[in-house]
């Protein structure tokens, strides 16, 4: 639309001062509230514009949700109106807020610096922490660079058009896909989405902030973003846009909570031999060599409903669990198996025998322990919280909920396997429906 055809008043209130941009259906204004004499942005949703009602729907939903929210890093919405019966246009009066796009600041050439963007970072999860907080949840659906505002108060995120209240299925959008390309995870291409939507939008953001390419200029051969092994940022940073970005979204961070944990964890990654120095490690990706290989990782397993036969479909994630060095299914190169087996029998000699009757003690102790709540125990997922590496073991703590109350547990599995767990990742846990407190987490 022209600047000529700008109307100068808007519901003989907003006094126009700019015009801020356009899109298929909607304006937006810079204008100045008269009555509060303040600069508030105006959207306006011109119905004759529509190819379908469901922009009505979105724009309308948009409106009554944001006018429900409260928090410093999104626009509050101050009216909702409609200029008479007649009217063919809708408009929606929230706060202007005055700052440089991430998207402008990225084309523009400037750089962002690294504390810049991890402040960035903790600005967005605190803001999706509260969306997501609300109940139902609030989801943005569109994070991109364009949608968040740099100021100095802190980022903001915007253009709430997308914002959908509550978890989203197939049936709720029909075929309407909202989103951005490159940005929205593969399930919202579906139509479905939920928190870790967000999320991945927000690694898909991230990764194209410290790279400067877009999301779609990645590699997707493996069916998934390929994430570059050098990202230009701290390793936990890194390890961070890996976890987002995971395809499936049960192997991503399940709340902005567990992102947030996982980027201020600065527990050190060991390098194995070969690796390059200051080369960031991710939580699952595995931290490959030419001479070392690892061709498999532990497999998130959905438990069936009790009870469970630890001789029957689920052997394998028993054995898993009773026999913490060895697992059922090798999951490291066939070079480390053998180092391992070759070192843990060379400790059994100079032990002179006693390492595999304190091993066969370890797995009598984990059988009592855990066979009733794997065999009679509730399902649910648990996020891990830290990793404590030793000589042959590594324990991991995680923690999960069950009707609102929060959990903590820990495990002790191979030291190898920090290879593929890592804080931030989610892991099934099993528990006792009348004393969660015992519990233990599985994988196949």
């Amino acid at each position: 639309m022209a600047a000529s055809q700008t109307p100068r008043l808007i519901g003989d209130r907003y006094e126009v001062v700019d015009f801020l941009g356009e899109g298929a259906s909607s304006r937006t204004y810079l204008c100045i509230d008269t009555v509060r004499d303040e600069r508030v942005a105006v959207k306006e949703l011109r119905l004759e514009n529509l190819d379908d009602w469901k922009s009505l729907e979105l724009f309308e939903r948009e409106g009554a949700v944001l006018a429900r929210l409260d928090h410093p890093g999104i626009p509050k919405v101050h009216d909702y109106f409609r200029l008479s019966a007649e009217s063919t246009s809708l408009f929606i009066v929230q706060d202007f807020l005055d700052g440089e796009s991430l998207g402008d600041r990225i084309g523009s050439g400037l750089m962002l610096g690294r504390d810049e963007v991890r402040q960035i970072t903790l600005d967005l999860l605190d803001i999706l922490d509260y969306l997501h907080g609300r109940v139902p949840p609030v989801l943005h659906r569109d994070i991109k660079p364009s949608n968040i505002i740099i100021r100095p108060g802190g980022a903001s995120l915007v253009d709430f058009g997308g914002v959908a209240h509550g978890w989203r299925t197939a049936e709720h959008d029909g075929h309407t896909v909202v989103g951005t390309f490159g940005y929205m995870p593969q399930e919202q291409l579906l139509g479905q989405a939920g928190p870790s939507s967000d999320l991945y939008a927000l690694g898909a953001t991230l990764l194209h902030v410290v790279t400067g390419q877009q999301p779609t200029q990645f590699s997707f051969d493996s069916g998934r973003i390929e994430v570059p092994a050098n990202l230009p940022v701290d390793r936990s940073l890194a390890r961070l846009i890996e976890a987002l970005l995971r395809p499936a979204p049960r192997d991503r961070p399940q709340s902005a909570a567990s992102a947030r944990a996982l980027l201020l964890d600065t527990s050190p990654v060991t390098p194995i031999q070969g690796q390059r120095s200051g080369q960031p490690a991710t939580a699952l990706a595995p931290r490959l060599t030419s001479a070392v290989t690892i061709s498999h990782g532990p497999r998130f397993v959905d438990m069936s409903d009790p009870f469970r036969d630890p001789k029957g479909e689920y052997a394998d994630v028993y054995s898993n669990l009773t026999n913490p060095l060895f697992p059922r299914r090798r999951l490291w190169s066939q070079g480390v198996h053998v180092i391992w087996a070759l070192g843990f029998g060379m400790f059994s000699l100079l032990s002179l025998g006693t390492a595999p009757l304190v091993y066969a003690s370890k797995i009598r102790r984990r059988r009592a322990n855990y066979l009733g709540v794997f065999q009679t125990g509730d399902s649910t997922k648990g996020v891990i919280v830290s990793v404590d590496e030793g000589t042959l073991y590594a324990t991991f703590k995680y923690e999960f909920s069950v009707a609102g109350q929060a959990y903590a547990g820990e495990m002790e599995y191979a030291q190898e396997m920090t290879q593929f767990w890592g804080v931030g990742d989610a892991v099934p846990v099993l528990y006792d429906p009348e004393d969660p407190r015992l519990n233990c987490f599985v994988y196949r």
